[in-house]
C-alpha cells in the first residue's frame, strides 16, 4: 500500500506496476471522522448567554479561546470546553490568539458587536455574529465596508434564513399569486424582557467575576445593576435596540429578496408610553400609585413602526407595518371566523389577494380561500441550506457564501435599526441611505452616529 506524507504519495512507496491506492479520510479516521487541516479554530465573544448556544452548533470544531466579561456568568460554558484558554477582555484575546485562531463567534450584547466585529474582520478572521450586527447605523455601515474588503465567511444569527419554510413562503411571493405587493404587516408578541422601565436608583454591588467597565464598553457609563444584566439590557437603549432591532430581522429576510426590497426611504412609529399604575393597600386604606407616563431611557412595552419603500422595477411602493408587545394587524376580512390570527406573523397584501404566514415563513394560508382552493404551489426553485451554521463553517473553509451573510444581514440590519430609531423618538424620520442621514429630524440624526465613551473607537 502507498505511504501518505503530508498529504502526498511518496515515490517510493508506490510499488512497480501498481497504482496508489487512495483512501478518503473518512475511512482512514473512522466514521464522522475530520482531519484536522479541515477543522477550524475558533473562538468566541460573549459566552454566558446566547453564545453558548452557538458555540454547541459548531462543535464539529476546535473551540480554542473563549472570552467574557463575566466569569461566573460563563463559568458552566468554561467547564464545558477546558480545552479553549479563557479571557476577559476580547481585545487581548486578539492579541495573544491571532495565529490560533481561524473563525469567530461574537454574541454579546447589541452594544459591543462593532467594536468586536471591527477587530476580527481586521484581523480576517471568519464572523459568525448575532443580530442586529450593529446598535447604530453607522457601526453597521462600516462593517458592511470592512466585510467586503476582509473576503472572509460571515453570517448573521436569524438561523430561519436556512429554513424550508422561509424558502417556501419566498417562493409564492415570486410566483405572483397575490399579485404585485403593496402592503406587508409583521406581528410580534415580545418582548420578553423587562420594558417601560425607569432608570434604577440604587447601585448595588458589582458580582464578583464580573468587569463592569468592560461590560460597558463604548456606551454611556451607568452604574452596575442587574436590571442591565445578565439578559435584560435590550430594552435600554444604550445597550440594545429593542423589540424592533432584535426580531425584525427574523421576518425581513423572508421577503426582502422576493420583494426586491432595498432601504426605506421613511420610517415612523409610536410607542405606549403609560407602563404601571396600581392600587396598593396601606394603613389608611386603598392607594393608587400613578402610572409613569413617559420612559425615554427604554423601548415600551408595545411599538407600532412603518417604514415606506419606494417602487422597485416592476414592484409597486411598499409600505411595511411592524407590531410587538402584543398588538396586531386589523384582522383580514376574508379569515374565516373560526381562524385566529398567530401570535406572531406576517401578511402580505397583494392586488389579487392576500398572504397569511408564519413570521419566519410557512404555514401559509392564501386569502380569500375559495378563490384558491384549486392553487398547486409553484416548483422549488430556491437553494435549500444544509444548516444554519453549517453554512457558515462550509463557507469559512472555502465553500460558498451563508444565506444570511453580512452583504444581506447588513442590508436587514439597516431596516431593523431605523425601525428602533422610530421606536424611540415616535417621529416621523426620513432617511437618506446613500448620505446615511436622517434628513428631516437633527436630533434623531444625531443618534446615526452617537459618540463613544471615553477610550473607545471602532
Amino acid at each position: 500500500m502507498a505511504a501518505e506524507q503530508d498529504g502526498k504519495i511518496t515515490r517510493r512507496a508506490v510499488l512497480p506496476g501498481t497504482a496508489p491506492l487512495f483512501l478518503p479520510r473518512s475511512v482512514l479516521g473512522g466514521k464522522g471522522y475530520q482531519a484536522p487541516s479541515d477543522t477550524l479554530r475558533i473562538a468566541a465573544v460573549g459566552v454566558g448567554g446566547m453564545g453558548r448556544r452557538y458555540l454547541e452548533a459548531c462543535e464539529t470544531e476546535r473551540i480554542v479561546a473563549l472570552c467574557d466579561v463575566d466569569h461566573g456568568f460563563a463559568a458552566r460554558v468554561f467547564k464545558r470546553y477546558p480545552q479553549a484558554r479563557v479571557y476577559r477582555d476580547f481585545r487581548l484575546m486578539f492579541e495573544k490568539e491571532e495565529k490560533n485562531i481561524d473563525a469567530v463567534i461574537i454574541a454579546t450584547p447589541d452594544h459591543t458587536h462593532a467594536v468586536v466585529l471591527m477587530t476580527a474582520l481586521r484581523l480576517r478572521k471568519h464572523v459568525y455574529c448575532a443580530k442586529p450586527l450593529t446598535h447604530t447605523l453607522y457601526e453597521n455601515r462600516m462593517v458592511a465596508k470592512a466585510a467586503r474588503e476582509a473576503g472572509v465567511a460571515t453570517q448573521m444569527s436569524v438561523q430561519s434564513a436556512a429554513s424550508e419554510a422561509a424558502q417556501g413562503t419566498a417562493e409564492l411571493l415570486l410566483s405572483n399569486v397575490i399579485g404585485p405587493v403593496h402592503e406587508v404587516h409583521v406581528w410580534c408578541d415580545h418582548p420578553l424582557y423587562p420594558a417601560s422601565v425607569q432608570r434604577p436608583e440604587e447601585c448595588p454591588p458589582v458580582p464578583e467575576g464580573l468587569d463592569w467597565d468592560l461590560w460597558l464598553g463604548p456606551a454611556p457609563y451607568r452604574p452596575y445593576h442587574p436590571a442591565y444584566h445578565p439578559w435584560t439590557w435590550r430594552a435600554w437603549w444604550d445597550f440594545g435596540t429593542g423589540t424592533v432591532g432584535d426580531m425584525a430581522c427574523h421576518a425581513l429576510h423572508v421577503f426582502f429578496e422576493a420583494l426586491q426590497l432595498g432601504a426605506p426611504t421613511s420610517v415612523h412609529g409610536s410607542r405606549v408610553k403609560i407602563h404601571r399604575g396600581l392600587f396598593r393597600m396601606s394603613p389608611e386604606g386603598r392607594e393608587f400609585i400613578p402610572p409613569v407616563v413617559d420612559t425615554p431611557e427604554t423601548e415600551s412595552c408595545a411599538t407600532l413602526v412603518t417604514w415606506d419603500f419606494p417602487a422597485r422595477g416592476s414592484h409597486p411602493p411598499l409600505r411595511v407595518h411592524w407590531y410587538d408587545g402584543g398588538l396586531r394587524p386589523p384582522r383580514p376580512v376574508e379569515l374565516d371566523p373560526r381562524r385566529s390570527l398567530p401570535a406572531s406573523g406576517l401578511l402580505f397584501v397583494g392586488t389579487k389577494g392576500k398572504l397569511l404566514t408564519g413570521f419566519s415563513g410557512g404555514k401559509e394560508l392564501l386569502l380569500p380561500e375559495k378563490e384558491f382552493r384549486d392553487f398547486v404551489r409553484p416548483p422549488k426553485t430556491l437553494p435549500r441550506s444544509i444548516g444554519h451554521y453549517r453554512e457558515w463553517l462550509l463557507a469559512a473553509k472555502g465553500g460558498k457564501p451563508a444565506a444570511c451573510n453580512f452583504e444581506l444581514g447588513t442590508r436587514l440590519t439597516e431596516i431593523a435599526l431605523l425601525g428602533t430609531l422610530a421606536a424611540r423618538t415616535a417621529r416621523y424620520l426620513e432617511w437618506d441611505s446613500e448620505r446615511l442621514t436622517i434628513t428631516n429630524d437633527r436630533e434623531a440624526n444625531l443618534l446615526v452616529n452617537p459618540p463613544y465613551r471615553a477610550g473607545w473607537t471602532l
